[in-house]
Parts: C-alpha cells; sequence; structure tokens
C-alpha cells in the first residue's frame, strides 16, 4: 500500500483545509450581513464549478501528467482561496467560489484516477476505504480549527493557504511513475433513469440534503450557539464523525434486507432526529448524539441510493451508471443551498424543516415504490460500498465494477 501514500497524504492535508474553508464561507458571510440566501448562491455556485470541473479535469490530467496537474489545481484553489480574503465584493466572491469548486474537482481527479491505475482487484476495496477516512476524517479535523481562529480575519485563509500548499509536497516528491486514465463505460442518463429511477430520485435528494447541510447548517448552528465559533466546530466535528461512522453498519443492515427498506428507515430516521434537534436545546448533552445520529442519516442516504441503483445494472454499467447516479447527486446539490436558505429566510427552525420535507418526500417516495413495484434486478445484489461524493471517476474505483473484468475473464476462459 505504500504506492498509495503520497497521493492519499496529499488529500489528507488538502481535506483539512478543504473542511476549515467548506464550514468557514458560511460562517464569514453570516458575520458580515448574515443573508441566508447570499449564503446558498455561494454553495450553489461552488457546486456548480465542482460539477463543471468533474467533466473537463480528466483531459489537463492526461495530458500533463498527475502531479503537475495536482501542482496546477492546487494552485489555483490556493490563489481563488487568498482571493476572497482580499474583497468583499459578493459578484468576485461568486466567481472565485465557482473557479473554487473547478480547482477541488480537479484535485478529486487527480486523486481518484491516481488511486484507480494503480490498484487492482484484490485490493480496490482496501484503497476505497483507506482514501473515504482520508477524505472524511480530515474533513472533520478541519472543523476543529474554526474554534481557534477568529472567522472575521484573514488568519483562517492564510492557514487555509499554507495547508493547499504543502499538500503538494507528498505528491510532488514521490518517486512513483504517472500512471495512466482509463477510458470507462458508457451508460447515457435517459437509460439510466428508466433501468432505475428510484435510484437516480435518491441520489438527487442525497445531493439536496447534503449541498444544504455543507453550506447552511454552520450557519444555522451559529444562529444556535450565539456565534460560539468553538461550539459550531464541535457540532459539525460531530455531525461528519457520524456519517463516516454509520456508513458501515448501515450498508451491512442493506446487504441483509431490502436496500428500499433501509432507505426508507433511514430518512424517516433522519426526519426523527431532526424533529429531537428542534425540540432539544443545544447545551444538553443530548444534543450531540442526536447530531451523530443526524451525520448518519443525512450522509448514508447517497451511498444507499447508489448501491440501490447498481442493483438494477448489468456488471459491466456499474461504472458508467455510478457516473450518472453522481451526476444526479451533483445536481441535487446545487440546487440545495439555495432552496435550504430560502426556508431558512421565511421560517422558524427552517433548515430543520427542510431536511424533513426531503427525507420525509424522499421516505414516502421509496414505501410507494414498495408497495407498487416488486424488487426487479437485472443482475445480482451488489454488496453496499459507500462511495464517496466527489467526480465520476470515483465510479471506476467501485469494488463493484471489478465484475465486468470477471465477466470478461470468465469469458474468455470457456
Amino acid at each position: 500500500m505504500t504506492r498509495f501514500a503520497a497521493p492519499l497524504s496529499g488529500m489528507f492535508i488538502f481535506a483539512l483545509a478543504s473542511g476549515y474553508l467548506t464550514t468557514l464561507v458560511p460562517l464569514r458571510i453570516n458575520a458580515a450581513d448574515g443573508n441566508d440566501f447570499l449564503a446558498g448562491l455561494m454553495g450553489t455556485v461552488y457546486y456548480l464549478g465542482l460539477l463543471a470541473g468533474s467533466f473537463r479535469s480528466e483531459s489537463i490530467v492526461v495530458r500533463v501528467g498527475h502531479i503537475r496537474s495536482f501542482a496546477c489545481f492546487m494552485a489555483l484553489l490556493c490563489a481563488t482561496v487568498l482571493s476572497l480574503a482580499l474583497s468583499d465584493n459578493t459578484i468576485s466572491w461568486l466567481v472565485l467560489r465557482f473557479l473554487n469548486g473547478m480547482a477541488v474537482a480537479g484535485i478529486f481527479v487527480v486523486v481518484e484516477s491516481w488511486l484507480l491505475c494503480e490498484s487492482d482487484t484484490t485490493n480496490r476495496g482496501r484503497v476505497l476505504s483507506f482514501y473515504m477516512v482520508s477524505l472524511y476524517g480530515a474533513n472533520a479535523i478541519g472543523q476543529l480549527f474554526v474554534g481557534f481562529l477568529d472567522s472575521s480575519s484573514l488568519t483562517p485563509f492564510i492557514l487555509i493557504g499554507i495547508l493547499l500548499s504543502l499538500s503538494i509536497f507528498p505528491p510532488a516528491m514521490t518517486r512513483i511513475p504517472t500512471p495512466e486514465i482509463e477510458e470507462a463505460s458508457t451508460l447515457g442518463f435517459g437509460k439510466l433513469f428508466q433501468l432505475t429511477p428510484s435510484g437516480v430520485l435518491g441520489c438527487f435528494a442525497g445531493g439536496l440534503v447534503l449541498g444544504g447541510l455543507y453550506s447552511m447548517l454552520p450557519i444555522y448552528l451559529a444562529d444556535l450557539s450565539g456565534s460560539d465559533d468553538h461550539m459550531v466546530a464541535l457540532f459539525l466535528a460531530v455531525t461528519m464523525i457520524g456519517g463516516m461512522a454509520l456508513q458501515f453498519p448501515v450498508g451491512y443492515l442493506s446487504d441483509i434486507v431490502d436496500r428500499r427498506k433501509m432507505l426508507v428507515l433511514v430518512a424517516l430516521a433522519g426526519c426523527a432526529v431532526c424533529f429531537g434537534l428542534i425540540a432539544s436545546s443545544h447545551d444538553n448533552w443530548l444534543y450531540y448524539p442526536l447530531l451523530f445520529l443526524f451525520g448518519g442519516a443525512t450522509f448514508t442516504l447517497y451511498p444507499l441510493a447508489i448501491s440501490h441503483g447498481c442493483d438494477h445494472m448489468h456488471p459491466d454499467d456499474i461504472v458508467a451508471g455510478t457516473q450518472g447516479l453522481l451526476l444526479a447527486y451533483s445536481f441535487g446539490a446545487c440546487v440545495g443551498p439555495v432552496i435550504a436558505s430560502l426556508f431558512m429566510g421565511q421560517i422558524d427552525e427552517g433548515l430543520m424543516l427542510y431536511f424533513i420535507t426531503i427525507m420525509g418526500a424522499t421516505g414516502l417516495f421509496f414505501v410507494v415504490r414498495m408497495a407498487f413495484r416488486p424488487a426487479i434486478y437485472t443482475s445480482e445484489e451488489q454488496h453496499f460500498i459507500p462511495v464517496p461524493r466527489t467526480t465520476p471517476i470515483v465510479a471506476q474505483i467501485d469494488p463493484r465494477s471489478d465484475a465486468e473484468e470477471l465477466l470478461d475473464t470468465e469469458g474468455s476462459g470457456t
């Protein structure tokens, strides 16, 4: 596994900075003018940049290689992050957040394609696990920076710039040869929707939930705690740890029972936890386990939906199908922050009611699907894999896609 040390180390340092930045931006906007809609709009343009970069960065990596691409994308991200500190102009921030998203997408493409090309069928599951721990663990740790630095000063942006610069060192210093990206299979989005509409809509709902969470939850928690950055940091860290820790038990249960039942259970559990968060005082000890469960419910919705979608696919469509489901998630993540901000601006406890609305509708949808549509599989049921919500290339790291290679091997042996 030593050949994965360079990209994973770079990813870990980058994710520390990225997790901090994701929380810093809405807190900064909230401290400036408290405009919830503007915070939601910033989230939307960021996800639009992430979506655009996901489908445009691969050609750059192919042309100049992984290490130089990583350095270029990181330099762009560092420059645009530091530029955020130089201006309070709304238009400038919107443009810079879009460029942030494109640069982050490029970084994900570099790291994921690097891991893909260096892994094989014997270790791909472990590689994906290390990648998730590096990404989500560092994001959770990055939240703790919020409580130690004044979010209204320039210091946080300087620290983020330093971390981003340091993340270049592990890939740049490695002696491992640059891998090559392979072509993926194709599956049209229209055909994908016909094949598994519930998978597509489930992933879209996951994007609505997590887009709203990343963009608006820091503001909600800041308002709740009286703008106490230490409390906000702790609350967010607990939420993300819950999202990471509950991936595997929820996934294990979904491999045993009907995946749609687990989707209903997770969605309704998320609604119940949101009601609990509304009813519970933030200074009560119960608030921490509720946030832990809230993270578990919201962060597992997308992996469950994508696993359900894969149950309906032939093995040689897994890669392209997973990419299409990620696209559905990305559309939801683009729309979610703006809708969540409108809920927050118009209704008391609007953010929690937003989550209740989305997850409640998702749970109801799958209840109706189970009542009128029996479970139909076009292939053997796939194992649950907690796939990160990053770029289409991560679909090729998904161990379920190894079934295609296995089928080719069996076919050539007959």
